[in-house]
């Protein structure tokens, strides 16, 4: 086998190999968020007042 000929090879599988891994690290799945769940906590001090009231809404398309 000639010199240019195995350095054409090792490049289309070098750009092969490339290709592969960029798809598979695009596709890859991401970690699933915890579902939403709306609604209000409140935060209370010591002595049992409220401090600070959390509201969450949860939009869908």
């Amino acid at each position: 086998m000639k010199m240019p000929n195995r350095k054409l090879r090792l490049g289309i599988v070098l750009a092969i190999a490339v290709v592969a891994a960029f798809v598979a690290w695009r596709t890859s799945t991401p970690k699933e968020r915890p579902p939403c769940v709306p609604g209000r906590e409140e935060v209370r001090d010591d002595k049992g007042e409220i401090v600070e009231i959390k509201r969450t809404e949860c939009f869908r398309s």
